[in-house]
């Protein structure tokens, strides 16, 4: 942890105060150089982290008229370095989202909440009484899936690695929980409309999760929580390419946002927040790591909360935000 000085905003920024940033995997990739989109601000010769989280307005530039004191903000573009206190921005650089008591949720809007929208709305038609299997299921950007698609009147199976015990509060809302190694047969799944399949693992757990998918379904591979890097590869069968007519697509959030004006986001941030505020959307399990900056242990609890998440071989890792 480093102390700074926070300069006054020139007239095209404005001074944020952070209130929240998750710990995201694109963000270790970012610290450990495997990621191709760099952070654009710089502190003493090192790269300020992290990409996703809300923050409010403090003071604005005199020509910025998109935002005021007070406003809650999130990112709108990569690199913006959120893991801080304070922050001078440019203020295009930011989109302003609706006021929520929940800060936590506004920090997932971004890195989270979008792409579980866009995972549900964007990838294939889906209709009430169709279901979604995905793997990683205890994961944010399931757990929202899971809570979107029911929205739709859509239903959805979590597969999660396996464990001793499989009753845990973040698939819950599942429709049907099962393990990896219950994969490809499984009772649980004859007779249900597999329509979609959303794969966040990839390798064998992929080639497991896409056999489960019915005729004229699509599979999405939307990261590679098994690791590898761009030489891993899965394996499709014949039948399932030629005769069952599967569908394969990838996923790029910033992609599904790039289809999207800015005031048609706009629109969905708003929405999406008010989800959160009815009730709707609610904050899927995960640790949040309370803190002010004069306390004691803080860096070594970051530190520990860095650890843990950079751990992939943790079975039922939770997702940490400070």
């Amino acid at each position: 942890m480093q102390e700074f000085s926070v300069a006054r905003p020139k007239s095209d920024e404005v001074l944020v105060e952070l209130l929240a940033a998750p710990i995201n995997h694109i963000d270790l990739m970012v610290v450990a150089g495997k990621y191709p989109t760099k952070p654009k601000h710089p502190l003493n010769g090192e790269a300020i982290a992290a990409f996703d989280g809300v923050a409010r307005v403090l003071t604005c530039g005199d020509e910025v008229d998109s935002l005021k004191p007070g406003d809650m903000v999130v990112p709108n573009v990569l690199g913006l370095g959120t893991w801080r206190t304070q922050a001078v921005l440019k203020a295009k650089d930011l989109l302003g989202i609706p006021t929520i008591a929940d800060v936590t949720m506004a920090a997932l809007l971004k890195g989270a909440i979008l792409p579980a929208y866009f995972l549900v709305e964007d990838m294939r038609t889906l209709k009430p009484g169709d279901w979604i299997i995905q793997n990683a299921g205890t994961g944010v950007v399931s757990q929202l899936v899971v809570q979107i698609a029911h929205l739709r009147g859509v239903k959805v199976i979590s597969v999660i690695r396996d464990r001793d015990n499989t009753n845990l509060p973040a698939v819950q809302d599942a429709d049907v929980v099962l393990c990896e190694s219950e994969l490809p047969a499984g009772d649980s799944l004859i007779g249900k409309r597999i329509v979609l399949g959303l794969d966040s693992v990839f390798g064998t757990a992929a080639a497991n999760l896409a056999s489960c998918i019915s005729d004229h379904g699509t599979f999405v591979n939307y990261g590679q929580l098994s690791g590898g890097g761009p030489s891993a590869s899965v394996t499709l069968s014949h039948r399932l390419l030629f005769f069952d007519r599967l569908t394969v697509r990838s996923f790029r959030g910033t992609e599904q946002v790039a289809q999207r004006s800015q005031e048609e986001l706009g629109d969905l941030c708003k929405w999406l927040m008010q989800m959160v505020e009815q009730g709707k959307l609610r904050r899927p399990e995960m640790d949040v790591l309370q803190w002010r900056p004069k306390d004691e242990g803080l860096e070594r609890r970051i530190r520990d909360a860095l650890d843990r998440a950079q751990d992939s071989a943790a079975v039922g890792l939770r997702k940490t935000l400070f």
